[in-house]
Formats: structure tokens, C-alpha cells, sequence
């Protein structure tokens, strides 16, 4: 009886040092950051942990996802809201949009539907205070005038990141972990690496798990013919590939690319690339998110998914200390936009 016992207890042991030393290597602890970008950037204050922004193409016009993590970090949680950007205006500065909406109001990941009509609406994860997590849908008049719609929650929606709207009241969000955010075991997912995360649908009455064993899903989009789901994974240090049966809304795991970082949120641009804001060193972000003084690196990725093998090209890398940990990278034209968790301003760059 000794003897099964003691390979058991062999085993387990084995697995725990292999994900142990999987999830170092998978941190990022070996990259070697060498700052570099072509362009020119200009901090813009007025938002705090601005962690997804997406641009309207159309109107040039930017909507941006902030909440001040620290605060609720420390247990005295401030309003966030979604604020605007005119691009098109060189002094323009970010402006409040969701004033008087709700006090318990902490939004993460975004995004922007546009129907075929020319209606346009913004779906908004919103983590309230007392754990429960909600979507909330704001139908655009103007570009700087939301209408609160809807707050959707469901079974299925469990630890929300971010979403990606493919009907008016339709979407797809993933949960980043497989724990609870109020489990202790939510620190073994992650230093382990299990692959606990999935991927939810919400059909306008009810969802369903359309996808499971992704390790820390985190930036979710789609192609412009609905088809075709990007989903970012942080622990994997890649983007899922999976096609979308547009009768069922079921995914199909397609194909991988490697990206060799903490890939986040993932914005399109105007020509079709996919942009990807990331954590190259996913150590160092867990410092920075415990003490404001240590910077954690900024990364931008541009990935050319219109040919037969996608094309990463790393447009711009920093030590963290013009802006750390950033969260997203939106495009449009030569107007870069980046966002970080925890900074008290974004960047917009030139490229």
C-alpha cells in the first residue's frame, strides 16, 4: 500500500515543480527588454486606470474604460467611468461620459457595436462592490452622449475581463479565471498555470460556455464577417484562434500565434491589423500592482492576421517608465492610443 502511495505522492510532486518552473519561464523573467519606438508620445491626464480604449473609426473618436484599481485595491473604491477622446481635436482631453450613471460603477474591457442601420452601442464590463459582475449596455446618440441601456448578468458570467458585441444585445466575454475573485485558489491558477479560463456567449436571454482550458483568457475581438474570434492568453503567452458558427455561436478552436508575452486587451485598426497592448514581464507587473514605485514594462504588438502565416511586429517596448503595465493599444491612422491598469494618464503617440 506504501508503495502506490509514495508514486503517487511522486507524481503529484513532480506535476506541481513542472507547472511551477512552466510558469516562470512563462512569465517572462528571461525577456530582455530593450526599449524602442520610431514614433513621438505625449502623456494625457484626466483618467485613471484607463484599461481598454477603443476608437470609432468613423467619428475618429476614442472611449475609454477607467477605474482607480488602487483604491479599490485598498478597500475604498472610487466611481470609475467611461470617458471620450476627440482625436480629431489636437487640445482635446479625456471627458467624463457616464456622470450620474451609477456610484457603483468599476468598468474593465469595452467594445463598440455598430449595427448595419448605423446604430451604435458600447457594452462595458462592470465589476460591483459586492462581487456580482454585470455587463452594461449604453446605446451612442452622439458620440459624447451614452444612454444606459441595459445591465445583463448570468450563470455563465463568472470573472469577466473583457467582451466582444456581435448584436445589439449579443456578445461574447471572457472569464479570466476558473476561481472565484474572492478564492484563494485564484493564486494557484495562476502560478501554476491551469488552464481554468473560458470563454461565455450571451444570446440576449441567456448564455453558455462556448469554450473552456484557456490559461488567463483576457482580450477578446472579432472579424469585421463575425466569423472569426481572437482571444488573448497571459499565462499561454499567445492568441487562440477560433472560428465562430455563426447559427450556434459555438467556438471551434482554429490555430495559435505566438506572441511571447502577457498579450491583453486587442483592438483593430482602420487597415485591419490586430493591436495588442502587453505585459512582457508578468512578474514585474505583480510588483508594480504592490507598490506604485517599481515600473513594470509597455508593450505594444501589431500582428497582420490578413495572410497565410500572421506577421507580430513589436512597435514599442519601454521599461515601464514613461507608462507601466499597459493594458491596450488603439489605433487610428497615424494616432496611437495607450492605456495602463493602475497609471493616472494614457499615451498618445505618433507613429
Amino acid at each position: 500500500m506504501k508503495r502506490p502511495l509514495t508514486l503517487i505522492i511522486a507524481l503529484v510532486s513532480t506535476f506541481i515543480i513542472i507547472q511551477i518552473y512552466w510558469g516562470i519561464e512563462r512569465s517572462g523573467i528571461f525577456y530582455a527588454i530593450e526599449p524602442h519606438f520610431s514614433g513621438q508620445c505625449e502623456a494625457v491626464s484626466g483618467v485613471t486606470g484607463a484599461e481598454d480604449i477603443t476608437i470609432d473609426q468613423t467619428e475618429q473618436y476614442a472611449y475609454i474604460s477607467a477605474d482607480d484599481r488602487r483604491a479599490t485595491m485598498a478597500n475604498k473604491p472610487v466611481t470609475g467611468g467611461i470617458y471620450g477622446f476627440d482625436l480629431s481635436n489636437p487640445k482635446a482631453r479625456p471627458i467624463l461620459l457616464t456622470k450620474g450613471f451609477s456610484e457603483d460603477f468599476h468598468p474593465h474591457g469595452i467594445s463598440l457595436y455598430q449595427g448595419d442601420h448605423g446604430e451604435k452601442s458600447l457594452f462595458v464590463v462592470n465589476h460591483l462592490n459586492n462581487g456580482l459582475q454585470q455587463v452594461e449596455i449604453f446605446d451612442i446618440s452622439t458620440v459624447n452622449i451614452l444612454t444606459h441601456r441595459a445591465s445583463i448578468t448570468y450563470p455563465e458570467l463568472t470573472t469577466p475581463n473583457d467582451l466582444v458585441a456581435v448584436g445589439p444585445s449579443q456578445f461574447y466575454a471572457t472569464n479570466d479565471h476558473g476561481y472565484p475573485h474572492t478564492s484563494s485558489m485564484q493564486v494557484v491558477e495562476e502560478y501554476l498555470g491551469l488552464p481554468l479560463s473560458t470563454i461565455s456567449f450571451f444570446d440576449g436571454t441567456k448564455g453558455k460556455i462556448v469554450a473552456s482550458n484557456l490559461s488567463y483568457a483576457n482580450g477578446i475581438t472579432i472579424s469585421a464577417d463575425l466569423k472569426t474570434v481572437y482571444v488573448a492568453e497571459i499565462l499561454s503567452r499567445q492568441i487562440s484562434v477560433y472560428t465562430r458558427d455563426i447559427s450556434n455561436n459555438e467556438l471551434t478552436k482554429q490555430s495559435e500565434i505566438d506572441i511571447n508575452t502577457g498579450g491583453d486587451n486587442l483592438e483593430w485598426d482602420d487597415a485591419g491589423n490586430l493591436w495588442v497592448g502587453a505585459h512582457p514581464k508578468l512578474l514585474d507587473f505583480v510588483a508594480h500592482a504592490k507598490d506604485p514605485a517599481k515600473d513594470s514594462p509597455s508593450q505594444v504588438l501589431k500582428i497582420t492576421v490578413n495572410t497565410d502565416q500572421p506577421k507580430v511586429s513589436e512597435i514599442y517596448l519601454s521599461t515601464g517608465n514613461d507608462i507601466s503595465a499597459s493594458t491596450v493599444a488603439a489605433v487610428s491612422g497615424k494616432t496611437l492610443l495607450i492605456g495602463s491598469v493602475f497609471e493616472d494618464k494614457i499615451l498618445k503617440c505618433e507613429l
